[in-house]
């Protein structure tokens, strides 16, 4: 922990032995007398007034501190910070982006794990916040702040980096080693660096950053990188480790490209298991928010959405930008109707489809089957069937109760569950997947976990065991590389 010495205990004991005989407001005086201030005059407070002052005034605002947090009674002194970071507010309702390293540990927790997001504003408001988009391949994820009713933010101004002069100056505000709203500037060193970088997931390689020596510590990540009029050209997304005043940043033009045509598509959206889906991409073309894609068979497609469609409101709200779409579907509910107001060749349309979990599209995707998921309250015989179904021949003679099983619902036509015999009602035991030792079986007891292995596999054949009444079964199936359009 940094260690901080004030000066003024040292002071006061001189004053005290130089009017030792003085009273009390004799000593007042004297001081004052002593480090008698200056008032700086309008010219001189314009002197000060630099241009990288002036920057930093414009868009400190703008600048939040972001804190990974796992929950703590209060007795134990609230929530514990697991994480920090950076990031930049984009809009007044509260969007934020930063870098995918920053908010991984949240993406891949486990079910045991309940870590959550804060960002704190420079005036102080702390607000819960929720990923919305991420991509781990270009380092950059969307944060949509819970703000209250009527509230807003301040957003940043946006530049270009494309040109950028090496040696103009750089500012850099951030959150280094959790000091909030930190500021350091440098100049530009270089364009167009490639760097590798050790990520929560393995080690990635960064193309297209820019290098600065504006210092940039850990907690810097995600944060903003300035031109000397305060708008903004870069996220701070790395530090040369061992070296000094070597920080690399994400051009503004590569994450304005990154925001339009990755962190806005579907299969960037940062959703839980049982969020809604409904199977669609969209765009702007011409001022409008328009349907690019609709996957087959996906709730879309059933109630009629057809591509080019122009999507005007999400119910009742209006629907302006790509931005409304992602904020009001990531706050949807599976299974109940969801109202679309559209406009098809000039005629307006109303349609309601009716999500689904986004962990069922990911098996709808992936297999062309549905699956329910049955926890031990719900139907304890089942669980307690599928546990000694997988445990079978294992010689052993205690095993843990599973906490759920995964069962068969549908079975799409022409699908690769169809074409291996599943049927509804087949209740999923296994995947057998490669280890040190050659294969192993994995139970299959979530169905959030079992879309993730799915996924894991696109592409590629995958083994499986299921149950279907008293009879254990195995198969090879195929799973698509990605989502049919």
């Amino acid at each position: 922990m940094n260690q901080f010495h004030l000066l003024l205990p040292a002071v006061a004991s001189v004053l005290l032995v130089a009017g030792r005989t003085t009273a009390q407001k004799g000593l007042v005086e004297r001081s004052s007398a002593v480090l008698q201030v200056v008032e700086p005059d309008a010219n001189e407070r314009d002197l000060r007034m630099t241009p990288v002052v002036r920057a930093v005034q414009r868009t400190q605002d703008s600048v939040v501190s972001i804190y990974i947090q796992a929950p703590q009674a209060p007795a134990l002194g609230g929530p514990i910070t697991e994480g920090q970071g950076s990031g930049v507010i984009l809009d007044e309702r509260g969007l934020v982006i930063t870098n995918w390293h920053v908010v991984a540990p949240v993406l891949q927790q486990d079910r045991q794990q309940r870590l959550e997001l804060a960002a704190k504003l420079r005036d102080g408001r702390t607000r819960a916040a929720r990923v919305l988009s991420s991509s781990a391949t270009r380092d950059l994820a969307l944060l949509q702040l819970a703000l209250e009713p009527g509230e807003t933010v301040r957003a940043a101004e946006i530049g270009r980096s494309a040109d950028l002069m090496i040696g103009e100056t750089v500012i850099a505000i951030g959150n280094p080693q959790g000091q909030a709203n930190t500021v350091t500037s440098g100049v530009l060193s270089a364009t167009g660096r490639t760097i590798q970088v050790r990520t929560p997931d393995g080690v990635r390689s960064y193309a297209d950053l820019l290098q600065t020596d504006a210092a940039i510590n850990q907690g810097n990540s995600g944060g903003a990188l300035l031109d000397i009029t305060g708008k903004l050209i870069g996220i701070n997304n790395a530090m040369a480790m061992g070296a000094e005043n070597i920080g690399f940043a994400i051009p503004m033009d590569v994450v304005r490209e990154v925001f339009g045509h990755e962190l806005l598509q579907s299969e960037s959206f940062v959703l839980s298991a049982d969020a809604a889906w409904l199977g669609i991409d969209i765009g702007e073309a011409d001022g409008n928010v328009v349907v690019t894609s609709v996957a087959p068979d996906s709730p879309a497609a059933e109630a009629g959405l057809e591509r080019g469609d122009v999507l005007t409101a999400i119910a009742d709200e209006k629907v302006q930008t790509p931005l409304d779409y992602l904020r009001r579907i990531v706050t949807a509910k599976p299974h109940e109707p969801l109202p679309l107001q559209l406009r098809r060749g000039g005629k307006a349309l109303r349609l309601a489809p009716i999500p689904i979990q986004h962990s069922t599209a990911a098996t709808l995707a992936a297999i062309g089957a549905e699956f329910e998921e049955i926890d031990a309250d719900r139907d304890p015989a089942l669980v307690r069937k599928a546990t000694l179904a997988f445990y079978r021949d294992k010689n052993m003679w205690r095993v843990p109760l599973f906490p759920a099983a995964l069962r068969i619902t549908a079975v799409r036509d022409g699908s690769p569950a169809a074409a291996i015999g599943l049927q509804p009602g087949d209740v999923m035991l296994a995947v057998f997947v490669a280890g040190r030792l050659g294969m192993r079986e994995v139970p299959v007891t979530s169905l959030r976990d079992f879309a993730t292995m799915l996924q894991q596999q696109r592409g590629r054949s995958l083994r499986i065991a299921i149950l279907r009444g008293d009879d254990d079964l195995t198969g090879t199936i195929d799973v698509r590389g990605s989502a049919t359009r």
